[in-house]
C-alpha cells in the first residue's frame, strides 16, 4: 500500500497537465468526460480551427479534389490540398444550362448544390466531346424536395461540325472546350472529387459556422449515446426528412420507442468533410459527411453518414439524414 501511494505521488509530480491530473483523480472515465465536454464547445473548435483553410469548408480527406463552378461567372476551378493548404490547380471558362434552381426534368437548368463525381466515361456520341464526368444529381436533399431530372455531366464541345459557342445548349450540364476538358481530365482522372455549383459567387464558409457544426455534432452524439430524447430531437429542423421520407413527428415517435430500451451504446465519428451548400433561398446550409461507428445490443453499424444541416443563430439543425 505504501509503495502504491509512493508511485501515485511520483506520478502526480510527473504529470502536470489537466488531463493527466483528471486521470489520476478520476480515472479514464473522468478524462473521457472532459474531452467529450470540450468537443461540445464552440470555443474549443474555434481555437482548434483558427489556422485551418476553410473557404470551401473543412475536409479531413486531403486527397479529395474540390471543384467549384459558378454559373453566373461561367467559371470553374479545381482545387487540391498541398501541405494542408488549398491550391488552385486549374481555372477555366465554362457554359452551363439556364439560370435558377433546377426543379424539374427538362427545365434545362444546371443544379445548384454539392455533388460528387460518380464516374468518368466516354460519352455515347461525339456531341459531348471526348470524355465526360457524371455528377450525383439528384442527391438525397434534391430528391426529398421533389427535384427531378438526371444525367448532369461535365463534358466537352461537339467534336464534329461547326461549333458556335453562343448557340450551344447544355440542357443543364457543365461544358468546356475540349482542349481544356482534356487538361481537366488529366487532373481529375479517377480521383475522389466534389463539385460545388453556385449561382451568385463562390460558396460562403465561415470558421464560426464550422465550429458550431462540430460542437453541435458532438452534443447530438452525446444526447444520442445517453438516449436523451428531448435533447436529441432538438438538433432536428421542423422540416426534417429522413432518407426514407419520414417526417419529424413520426421520426420522434420512432426514436422514443428505440430510446425507451435504454441500451448501452458506443458511437464514434471520424473523417469529417463539411462543405458549404449553395442555394438560391439564402439559407446557410452545409453538407456534413463522416464515418460512423455504432455499437448496441440490437444493432451495429460501420459506414458513411451524410447530413444536410442549416446553421442559424449559432445552432445546427438537421434538415436531412442519410
Amino acid at each position: 500500500m505504501k509503495k502504491l501511494l509512493f508511485l501515485l505521488v511520483v506520478s502526480t509530480s510527473l504529470f502536470s497537465g489537466e488531463l493527466e491530473e483528471l486521470y489520476l483523480k478520476g480515472g479514464i472515465s473522468a478524462v473521457q468526460e472532459k474531452i467529450e465536454k470540450n468537443l461540445q464547445s464552440v470555443e474549443y473548435w474555434s481555437d482548434s480551427l483558427k489556422n485551418k483553410e476553410l473557404k470551401y469548408g473543412y475536409h479531413d480527406d486531403k486527397s479529395r479534389l474540390i471543384i467549384v463552378a459558378d454559373k453566373t461567372a461561367k467559371n470553374i476551378s479545381v482545387n487540391q490540398y498541398e501541405d494542408s493548404k488549398l491550391k488552385e490547380v486549374k481555372n477555366s471558362e465554362i457554359i452551363t444550362g439556364l439560370m435558377g434552381e433546377k426543379l424539374l426534368e427538362g427545365d434545362l437548368k444546371t443544379p445548384v448544390g454539392v455533388y460528387d463525381i460518380t464516374r468518368r466515361f466516354t460519352p455515347p456520341t461525339t456531341y459531348y466531346g471526348p470524355v465526360a464526368f457524371s455528377l450525383s444529381y439528384p442527391n438525397l436533399y434534391d430528391k426529398l424536395r421533389k427535384r427531378t431530372g438526371y444525367g448532369i455531366w461535365i463534358h466537352g464541345y461537339p467534336m464534329e461540325g461547326d461549333v458556335r459557342e453562343n448557340e450551344l445548349e447544355t440542357k443543364g450540364c457543365i461544358a468546356m472546350k475540349n482542349d481544356i476538358l482534356e487538361s481537366f481530365e488529366d487532373i481529375v482522372q479517377n480521383n475522389s472529387a466534389i463539385v460545388i455549383i453556385s449561382e451568385d459567387g463562390k460558396p460562403k464558409s465561415s470558421s464560426l459556422d464550422i465550429a458550431v457544426i462540430f460542437a453541435q455534432l458532438f452534443a447530438w452524439k452525446d444526447a444520442w449515446t445517453k438516449s436523451d430524447l428531448d435533447r436529441y430531437i432538438s438538433f432536428y429542423h421542423n422540416d426534417f426528412r429522413r432518407f426514407d421520407g419520414m417526417k419529424i413527428a413520426e421520426f420522434t415517435q420512432m426514436k422514443k420507442r428505440v430510446f425507451s430500451k435504454n441500451e448501452s451504446k458506443i458511437i464514434e465519428f471520424k473523417n469529417f468533410n463539411i462543405t458549404p451548400y449553395p442555394n438560391i433561398d439564402g439559407k446557410n446550409i452545409y453538407r456534413v459527411n463522416f464515418d460512423e461507428k455504432y455499437r448496441a445490443a440490437s444493432y451495429n453499424f460501420d459506414g458513411d453518414k451524410t447530413l444536410y444541416v442549416e446553421v442559424a443563430d449559432n445552432k445546427m439543425k438537421i434538415l436531412v439524414e442519410e
